[in-house]
């Protein structure tokens, strides 16, 4: 069992199925992100985190997360995350690619029609 961090609270069965799989979940309980301190406490002890694109995944944050193993990113791109310091620490990064598709095309058709 793999203990994981969780920096907001998700939509949908993530977080179910995460616990599914037998992994100890812990979600961050504020509406607004933890700062940075914060976030280095909370992943000084955890193999995974589950990180949105306001959390800044650099090198002082791994320093802090010696067991960490793996950080998933709730978000399209990785500009939140030092993809060269995990490649280091053999850390594996994950994002959600494709999760905004059907969104922008739907805001984008949206627009078209408040312009015609």
């Amino acid at each position: 069992m793999s203990r994981v961090f969780v920096t907001r609270m998700l939509p949908g069965r993530a977080l179910d199925r995460l616990r599914e799989h037998g992994h100890e979940v812990e979600v961050w309980p504020n509406m607004l992100p933890p700062l940075p301190d914060q976030l280095r406490d909370r992943a000084a002890s955890v193999s995974g985190l589950l990180t949105t694109l306001s959390d800044r995944v650099d090198t002082t944050l791994l320093e802090a997360a010696p067991s960490l193993r793996v950080v998933a990113n709730y978000a399209v791109g990785f500009d939140n995350i030092d993809i060269a310091a995990c490649e280091r620490r053999g850390v594996t990064v994950t994002n959600t690619p494709d999760v905004l598709t059907d969104a922008t095309a739907d805001l984008t058709f949206a627009l078209l029609l408040a312009a015609a």
